[in-house]
């Protein structure tokens, strides 16, 4: 006979469910007070989340899992001041863990591949063209193998956008960039849509999240801010959609926030509707 005690201790179980409005993710947690946290992904079940954490002088990132009530941890620490490791980002298919590393100087992009165990190997570096001499950091990458990352390896200095695949070429994109920052760009899986953090003029603070639809010719249609619901007049950055496309999260002034991807929707209609 199922009992009521049952169907609780079965619902306790669940993954969390991203909040309607953004929220702050694992408070006293995850998100701590005196602490920066920024750039988090969540795993397919919503159970594994991977958070970067500002050390002043160094970075490292953070494993908790889902308690079946509340989030704890860390369970595991990946990251050490002479090998750094943040802006964590799963793949989407859950083989690789990749990562932000100062350990040869410049900011370069990594990997931790899966063990088959549950566990993680041996860091590697991307090669050329993705890693450069310059700076290069906050990776993700679509199912057709473009990865999007941030750099500043044009002559200007100025951070841009880029999308490039492994023994190929990298560019610059078009449209998004300005003549100032851009950085940190989470691109949808199949293409559809980019978000970045720029702290371009017109924002509501030090930085903003910004948005764009792909324009369905290889290309991305002119940006549009997020509403007042995520950009603040203090500091956003690091957004991140979990894999099973339920949550999206970023940081909002020092803590991590997550709601539910009910708001990318928005955006997509919102896109849709402004004039090219």
């Amino acid at each position: 006979m199922i009992t009521l005690a049952l169907l609780l201790s079965a619902a306790s179980r669940e993954a969390p469910v991203p909040p309607a409005s953004p929220a702050v993710l694992g408070p006293g947690t995850v998100s701590q007070d005196g602490r920066y946290e920024f750039c988090s992904t969540l795993s397919r079940d919503r159970r594994i989340l991977y958070v970067g954490i500002e050390h002043g002088d160094w970075q490292s990132t953070l494993e908790y899992r889902w308690s079946g009530e509340a989030w704890a941890g860390p369970v595991q620490r990946f990251g050490t001041p002479d090998y750094t490791v943040q802006d964590p980002y799963l793949s989407h298919d859950e083989q690789r863990l990749y990562f932000i590393t100062r350990a040869e100087g410049s900011a370069d992009i990594g990997y931790y591949p899966a063990d088959g165990d549950g566990g993680w190997g041996e860091p590697v570096l991307l090669g050329e063209p993705i890693n450069s001499e310059a700076q290069d950091y906050f990776v993700s990458k679509t199912r057709g193998g473009d990865y999007y990352f941030s750099s500043d390896r044009e002559p200007d200095g100025y951070y841009d956008l880029y999308v490039g695949r492994e023994g190929g070429e990298a560019k610059r994109l078009e449209t998004v960039n300005s003549d100032a920052y851009e950085g940190d760009p989470f691109v949808d899986p199949d293409g559809r849509y980019l978000i970045f953090a720029s702290d371009r003029e017109g924002g509501k603070g030090r930085g903003d999240l910004y948005f764009s639809l792909s324009d369905g010719a290889g290309g991305w249609q002119a940006p549009i801010a997020f509403d007042e619901r995520v950009n603040t007049a203090g500091h956003e950055l690091c957004p991140m959609v979990s894999l099973d496309g339920s949550a999206f999260m970023f940081t909002s002034n020092k803590d991590i926030h997550w709601v539910s991807t009910s708001i990318i929707e928005e955006m997509v209609e919102r896109a849709g509707q402004e004039p090219r």
